[in-house]
């Protein structure tokens, strides 16, 4: 019988772990940096759902949701998958740049995990490496590698969040200036020397093939193209999920669809600045203070709470299955042994 397990990505036979030399590690350390890499994950797991059980009213989030219609709920959970299959090709970018073979379930595992934790917890690149150090590491990666992407995935983001912030403001201004309490023609100003800085680091990018030099470390900068790919990767990813939760919104929010994706670029900007878990209360707030001056601020914290448990609770909950699935997919320690009776694989008792 074919187990649901099997779907699961497994260590590629053709990328095994590196043998331990005289400067790397026993197998006795790797069997110990693991199980302490595991018990950090569900730590991260179980902070963070508690943090969210004791800060979101489900009663309210499950009210809201039952007000609205099927179609509209469907359509958020269906962008809330696509979302983050778009949030993997970060990975997927991170691995062809630095010329590293990875097959994609490995690699959609890591991303998806390691974005739905990182996503509740915060500070996204500790927790966020936790979940790669764990998945990459039995791929054949070392950790100077797996830091190396969550370096490419961070700057793909910011290089998004950037542009795609940047248009919303340009384009509809006022959220975020009332926000601000600024004129709107200066935050379109700000918007303007935003979008001009990325087409110069695009250019730079694209002429010259120079190392950066930071303190003792050196890196390559990727190519204008890779450059763009990162932007345009990251700015899909982030209309994808502002538009998940733009169809939560109540009808008589207001503002326009850029006016919107100015003030939810910026919320998650300060709430990922603001290390606050999953910035819950950092982001609500910002968003309230963008959009509940043209509309129903009732309303639109009820679609703050509903886009909440869709685009952060469930995949957390779904990553923590997976991880837990992985787990026993690897066959180790007794719970592996016991998988392996149960299924028929093993020696019996």
């Amino acid at each position: 019988m074919h187990s649901p397990l099997d779907s699961l990505p497994t260590p590629p036979e053709s990328c095994p772990p590196p043998e331990a030399g005289p400067e790397g590690k026993s197998p006795r350390l790797r069997t110990w940096s693991s199980l302490g890499t595991v018990l950090f994950l569900v730590l991260l797991l179980a902070v963070a759902v508690n943090h969210i059980m004791q800060e979101v009213d489900f009663g309210d989030v499950w009210a809201y949701l039952d007000a609205l219609p099927l179609y509209k709920v469907l359509e958020a959970l269906g962008l809330t998958a696509l979302g983050y299959v778009v949030l993997t090709l970060y990975d997927v970018s991170a691995l062809r740049y630095l010329k590293i073979r990875v097959p994609y379930p490995t690699t959609a595992l890591a991303s998806f995990a390691g974005y739905a934790i990182s996503n509740n917890v915060g500070f996204a690149v500790i927790s966020g490496a936790g979940v790669r150090f764990r998945i990459y590491t039995e791929a054949g990666l070392t950790a100077a590698d797996i830091a190396k992407v969550v370096v490419f995935s961070t700057t793909t983001f910011t290089l998004g969040i950037g542009f795609t912030g940047s248009i919303g403001v340009l384009l509809g201004p006022h959220p975020v200036a009332a926000v601000l309490a600024l004129p709107d023609t200066l935050v379109q100003l700000v918007a303007g020397a935003t979008l001009a800085g990325l087409s110069l680091v695009c250019l730079l990018t694209a002429i010259t093939h120079r190392p950066v030099k930071l303190w003792r470390w050196s890196f390559q900068t990727p190519s204008g193209r890779i450059v763009l790919a990162q932007i345009i990767i990251a700015s899909v990813e982030i209309l994808i999920s502002g538009s998940a939760l733009w169809l939560l919104l109540p009808q008589n929010h207001g503002a326009s669809f850029f006016e919107f994706i100015g003030i939810y670029c910026a919320a998650l900007s300060l709430g990922i600045l603001s290390h606050v878990p999953g910035g819950i209360g950092v982001f609500e707030t910002i968003m309230l203070l963008g959009l509940s001056a043209q509309g129903s601020a009732g309303g639109v914290l009820g679609a703050l709470l509903a886009f909440r448990v869709v685009y952060y609770v469930l995949p957390l909950f779904v990553a923590g299955g997976m991880l837990a699935l992985y787990e026993i997919r690897m066959h180790k320690g007794r719970v592996g042994r016991l998988w392996d009776r149960l299924t028929g694989r093993g020696p019996g008792p």
